[in-house]
This record gives structure tokens, C-alpha cells and sequence, in this order.
């Protein structure tokens, strides 16, 4: 019942942003009762935060692939993470962090935090493997391709289905070794 409840609240999320997840969309989405769902979370910002952390886990890319891959690899599932988890009208309230801080806050902590960690991770692996050049700044190298889907989504709409190979084009020669 808890999975209906969670799933119930992410395609509201997706649908209407974090103001659409209310207890009572819930439960009309989910078909559980409202009582039932006030049993298991006290208030929207607790079932919007489990629903968050429902989706946390990031797959790992394959161990041994070049850096590149790895990077391309995690860039579309950051995309995935965005478009078809929570949506862009969740990306959108976070960008507009004062209409719903709390939302924004659990998203940060849950979504991107641990998505833009991943991307951090792979970037040290491939400096201390030799495929990048030691001493980048991998922070912002992270904020770069990240942000231009960010920035691509906010300014034309939905990047197009080859964004990660074109963002990777220009940031990967000023990082390779």
C-alpha cells in the first residue's frame, strides 16, 4: 500500500509540481484512504520526502568503462531522474525555491545532492586513473553539466535526445588529460 501512496504522489509530482501533492490528490490517485495515508506520514512533507527517497538509488555505471562513458552514463540518468521521476515542474519549484522551501530543501538533499555526488565521484576516478587532467576543479566541472540541462530545459524546453554526447563534446576536451 505504501508503494501506491508513493507512486501516486510522484506522478503528481510530475503532473502538477509539489503543490499538486496534496493529501487528498494522494489518495484519489492512489485510491487509499486519506486516514490510511495520515497514518503512515504526518503531513505532504513527509510523504513528498519518502517519496523522494524512493527514488534515490543511482545505478551505478559499469566499473572499467572510460571516464566519458561513465560521465555520459550519469548525465542521462540525471536527465531520466528529472523528466521521468519527478518531472520538470518539480526542477521548475526548485528553481523557484521560496514558493515551497521545504519541498526544495528535500529535493536537494534527496535528488540532486546524491546524483551530482555520483558525477563527482566518477570525475576523481578518472583523474586518478589518468584520463583527467589533475588539479580541474571538479565542482564546477559537476555544476557545468548539470547546469546545462538545466538551462537547456529552462530556455527551450526538453533537450534534445543526443544533450549528453553535446554537452560532453565541449566540457571534455578542457578536462581530459
Amino acid at each position: 500500500m505504501s508503494r501506491e501512496i508513493v507512486l501516486a504522489a510522484l506522478a503528481l509530482l510530475r503532473e502538477k509540481g509539489p503543490t499538486g501533492v496534496t493529501m487528498e490528490a494522494v489518495a484519489q490517485r492512489s485510491g487509499v484512504a486519506k486516514t490510511t495515508i495520515y497514518r503512515r506520514y504526518k503531513n505532504r512533507y513527509e510523504l513528498l520526502r519518502s517519496s523522494l527517497a524512493f527514488v534515490e538509488d543511482i545505478p551505478e555505471p559499469p566499473r572499467g568503462i572510460p571516464t566519458r562513458e561513465r560521465l555520459k552514463n550519469l548525465l542521462e540518468q540525471f536527465r531520466r531522474g528529472v523528466e521521468d521521476v519527478v518531472g520538470l515542474r518539480a526542477l521548475a519549484a526548485v528553481l523557484h525555491g521560496d514558493e515551497d522551501p521545504e519541498f526544495t530543501q528535500a529535493f536537494r538533499e534527496t535528488i540532486l545532492r546524491p546524483r551530482l555526488d555520483v558525477m563527482l565521484g566518477a570525475l576523481r576516478t578518472g583523474e586518478a586513473e589518468g584520463e583527467l587532467r589533475a588539479g580541474v576543479d571538479h565542482e564546477t566541472v559537476v555544476s557545468m553539466l548539470a547546469g546545462s540541462y538545466i538551462a537547456r530545459s529552462v530556455t527551450q524546453g526538453t533537450p534534445p535526445s543526443d544533450w549528453a554526447d553535446r554537452v560532453l563534446d565541449v566540457v571534455w576536451p578542457s578536462i581530459r588529460a
